[in-house]
């Protein structure tokens, strides 16, 4: 990790739409308007919906980012090596070369041992007093393998770096041999390195809360925030920009700075974007959406060239085609069919926290509820396994009929919690939740609320 590492714009774990094109059209317009270097990521798959969007604007998903804490092969030195046949002579030219201790590697590559100053000042030191040349001579044409110290620690490349500060911290040595995941010489660490190991830097979009966030974010550098969620708390050791709208879609707020800028995305960007809005919004028929969201719609939909008659598109042109367009793109994301289990319930989950208790909601789209009665045995199985695994005091899977716009609600966990919901239970032990599309704006108050009162 250096000072010239691309800083990445990256959106929540278990990316949607949202968090993909706002990623990816932030770390476009970053690059066009800053000097330094940007690029886009995303912390988990991609979704039904997404895949879909970046196929239909031919461009690819951005680079999977699992986690951002500091590795071994952030902080290590590609040192010359040598191989365990040359000579001791060709060992001090390296060091005087290299100012660091010498690898020695076998013929596969893999390190046996290292070679510093003090090996072989010891090796030499007969000689040395010795007012024999042909001895010095004899001692120099010795094989490097005769001097190693193979007592130093060797570390793996892929090692987080704060996990192995403790080993470092008992080892007398300075310099430590680096091995890739084939047990092959990759470098040379110091223990000054290891010690105050450098921060990734990132820029978080569609999210603020730091449980949300890609694995590792409490020992990178968040340096900007852009988000339309409820406040959460990031720590920060220098100010930084934090921008939060209630917007539908984080989406608009990247297209309203670049219009401000008076940028314009290229057409691919822009589509995305515009997926971005219309996921998030359901096509603005979610109480989220606003007239921001629409507008900036209108414009992506200009950029993505999305009405292609030759002509100066008017606004019906224009909202026809992203409404055809949205469609599509939540029709391409419905549905539970024959998807996994545990990917229909962990796919879009996100972790919130009150009270001292912790839910997970998850939201699946469907096109109708008669889907939902085959499945709905081991969705509910797979909501107990989540509370165990994740200690929650609830899980709830949010099943939402996209066309008619409304939801149903699978809830597992403690009961006083699930009864506190202000849902008529059905038939099936479903909560039915009319008019409730809307995790963000709709569900999520009431479930927190509900924690808040009973945790």
């Amino acid at each position: 990790m250096k000072a010239t590492d691309p800083i990445i714009v990256i959106g929540h774990r278990n990316p949607d739409m949202d968090a993909i094109a706002s990623a990816m059209g932030y770390a476009w317009l970053l690059n066009q308007t800053r000097d330094q270097e940007y690029v886009a990521g995303r912390c988990g798959g991609v979704n039904k919906q997404t895949a879909f969007a970046l196929e239909r604007f031919g461009i690819s998903a951005p680079l999977l980012i699992a986690d951002v804490r500091a590795r071994v092969n952030d902080i290590m030195a590609n040192i010359a090596s040598l191989n365990e046949n040359q000579t001791l002579l060709e060992a001090c030219q390296l060091i005087a070369r290299t100012r660091r201790p010498a690898p020695v590697l076998d013929q596969e590559g893999k390190p046996i041992g290292l070679l510093n100053g003090a090996g072989l000042f010891a090796t030499f030191a007969d000689a040395l007093s010795s007012t024999s040349v042909l001895a010095l001579a004899k001692e120099f044409d010795r094989k490097a393998n005769t001097a190693l110290d193979t007592d130093s620690l060797t570390l793996s490349a892929e090692d987080f770096v704060q996990d192995i500060i403790p080993q470092v911290m008992r080892n007398d040595h300075d310099d430590f041999l680096v091995v890739d995941a084939d047990g092959r010489y990759a470098g040379l660490c110091r223990k000054s390195a290891v010690l105050s190991p450098p921060k990734r830097s990132v820029v978080m979009v569609d999210h603020n809360e730091l449980q949300q966030s890609v694995p590792g974010l409490e020992e990178a550098e968040v340096v900007e925030v852009v988000d339309h969620h409820r406040l959460s708390t990031i720590p920060t050791q220098v100010p930084i920009r934090f921008q939060i709208e209630p917007v539908g879609s984080c989406s608009t707020l990247i297209t309203e700075e670049c219009l401000d800028l008076n940028r314009e995305f290229p057409a691919p960007i822009a589509g995305i974007l515009l997926c971005g809005i219309l996921s998030d919004t359901l096509i603005f028929r979610s109480p989220t959406a606003t007239e921001r969201d629409k507008a900036a719609a209108l414009a992506l939909a200009k950029m993505a060239r999305l009405v292609k008659d030759g002509a100066e598109p008017t606004k019906d042109a224009l909202m026809a085609a992203i409404h055809d367009l949205g469609n599509d793109l939540l029709a391409a994301g419905a549905g539970l069919g024959s998807r996994p289990v545990a990917e229909i319930v962990t796919s879009d989950v996100k972790f919130y926290e009150a009270a001292g208790e912790q839910v997970g909601i998850s939201q699946v789209e469907v096109t109708n509820f008669s889907e939902l009665a085959s499945r709905l045995h081991e969705l509910i199985d797979a909501l107990h396994e989540q509370v165990s695994k994740e200690k929650l005091a609830m899980a709830v899977l949010m099943v939402t009929d996209v066309v008619r716009g409304n939801s149903r609600l699978i809830a597992v966990g403690q009961q006083k919690f699930i009864g506190a919901l202000p849902y008529a239970r059905l038939d099936d032990g479903t909560l039915d939740a009319p008019g409730v599309v809307s995790r963000k704006k709709q569900l999520l108050p009431t479930i927190l609320t509900a924690l808040a009162q009973l945790g």
